[in-house]
């Protein structure tokens, strides 16, 4: 067979270039790595696996690697951590952070500049423990009151069966209304573009997230710089729901600040985040500027974005946990319609702690509904060294292997089967964080919002259940479905009906 030169030339070219290319994708491990799980395909990796079938992956590679190894996806070096080491991570605070690890795949740094993305997280858990959680039992009875306001409004009259689909994007309307209630107040939460914008934000964000992240095998930089371009030519997701904000904030804020000036130590503060701060160092103002409105609108987004996130989904997890386990239906509505009579349709926090099997049922659907692996950080050290020796390099990117806890020994035999009162009978509340529930994070850094997001969890149950039949559409508990790691949102029905 003939072979002309420049054909000879060609593929003497393309061999280098692909030799070149293998070589500068290898992945190059420090000295004492965790072990990297072997693979067949160069530069693809792990990819595949870690995509479309990341449950049993990670727990094969778990089980023949132990609880600390290496994967090799999108072109990059990943560290898996299990149940032993994962809360050597939360504790070496200072060596990982959490919000650099998120920036490679949601780049909020561009789309909210003037806080850099999730910006400053020790002062924003502040926030929240301290005018949120601190305050619970205040905000309680205008939660519950905004909570019957979205559920007539988006549920309603029942007397005929109603279907609703994708339960975590309509329930995201109803935890909005109480969330925009205590963030913005109550004068700015009564009109219903803002209570869209609370309902959307999350949604909206997430359109960054919806280029998977294969430009990452050449380097993560080119991905972000590529799914960035729409910002930096002008477009922006979450522009609209700002200049929103700004409409509604410039009139009320401005009246507080005359009125403080005006009536002095007599001025009554509402009980709201706004007016935390318009007071608070660093954050309030004396004049309303366009400029102080960007900034305090991209502190509240982030607020809303991490509250209603994480409470839509796990309402809407326990929603579809509850509808589709009719032999838990009778127990949990005599609890509810219990306490339902003792605080004459009025809830106060003592008798939303008394809802114990409510509550046990919750934390054991938020265990169920986890994800496999995340709650991604990113070392910042030259190295990090674990108790089992083994180091990893600065810039590395760790997965907290959040299976390994929620389905660890310590649930009995069967880990992965639902345990609706594991929590009661154990004497672990919702919101107790332990080595094998973390879906709250650990550690000094653990979401401080959780009470808040429990409560009202617990409060939109309460009321859902005294009020509707539930029942998934199938009749039965519907399937999680995952893209990588991540759990997504069940898509299926969920049938109401008005309790007789």
């Amino acid at each position: 067979m003939y072979f002309s030169f420049e054909t000879i030339q060609t593929l003497v070219i393309g061999f280098i270039v692909v030799y070149a290319i293998l070589w500068i994708k290898k992945p190059r491990l420090s000295e004492n790595e965790p072990p990297m799980v072997p693979y067949k395909i160069p530069i693809i990796g792990h990819t595949i696996d870690f995509i479309y079938n990341a449950d049993k992956f990670l727990s094969k590679c778990r089980k023949h690697y132990g609880d600390t190894f290496n994967l090799y996806v999108f072109g990059q070096v990943i560290t898996i951590v299990g149940n032993e080491a994962e809360h050597e991570i939360f504790k070496a605070d200072d060596s990982f952070n959490l919000n650099e690890a998120v920036k490679d795949i949601m780049p909020l740094h561009l789309v909210l500049p003037r806080v850099n993305g999730f910006g400053d997280i020790p002062h924003l858990s502040k926030t929240v423990r301290e005018e949120i959680t601190g305050k619970l039992s205040l905000y309680t009875g205008r939660m519950q009151e905004q909570l019957m306001i979205a559920i007539n409004k988006e549920i309603g009259d029942c007397s005929n069966p109603k279907v609703i689909i994708s339960g975590q994007n309509f329930f995201s309307k109803i935890i909005a209304r109480p969330m925009a209630n205590i963030i913005v107040g109550e004068e700015i939460s009564k009109h219903e573009d803002v209570i869209n914008v609370f309902a959307n934000i999350t949604k909206d964000i997430g359109t960054l997230l919806m280029l998977p992240p294969f430009l990452s095998f050449i380097h993560p930089k080119i991905h972000q710089q590529v799914i960035t371009l729409p910002i930096r030519f002008g477009w922006n997701p979450i522009r609209k729901h700002i200049n929103t904000l700004k409409n509604y904030l410039r009139p009320v804020l401005e009246k507080r600040l005359k009125d403080k000036e005006i009536l002095g130590d007599k001025y009554k503060p509402p009980l709201d985040v706004i007016e935390y701060y318009l007071n608070e160092p660093g954050y309030g103002t004396t004049i309303i500027t366009d400029e102080y409105l960007n900034f305090i609108c991209e502190v509240l987004i982030i607020i809303v974005f991490g509250s209603i996130h994480a409470t839509t989904r796990h309402v809407a997890g326990a929603l579809y946990d509850f509808a589709g386990r009719p032999e838990l239906w009778d127990e949990l509505y005599e609890e509810q319609e219990k306490i339902d009579k003792e605080c004459n349709g009025v809830l106060t926090l003592e008798h939303i702690n008394r809802m114990v099997k409510l509550d046990s049922f919750t934390r054991e659907s938020i265990r169920s509904f986890g994800d496999v692996a995340g709650l991604m950080h990113r070392c910042m050290d030259d190295s990090f060294t674990f108790k089992n020796n083994t180091t990893i390099p600065k810039g590395r990117i760790v997965y907290i292997y959040l299976n390994d806890s929620f389905y660890n020994k310590v649930y009995g035999p069967e880990p992965r089967s639902f345990l609706p009162y594991y929590g009661l009978n154990n004497k672990k509340p919702a919101t107790k964080i332990d080595k094998n529930y973390i879906a709250f994070g650990a550690g000094k850094h653990a979401c401080p919002g959780r009470f808040l997001a429990i409560n009202e969890i617990k409060i939109c149950m309460h009321k859902l259940i005294l009020n509707y039949h539930i029942k998934t559409e199938s009749g039965k508990v519907a399937e999680k479905r995952y893209i990588g790691p991540f759990v997504l949102p069940y898509i299926t029905g969920i049938v109401f009906e008005n309790r007789k």
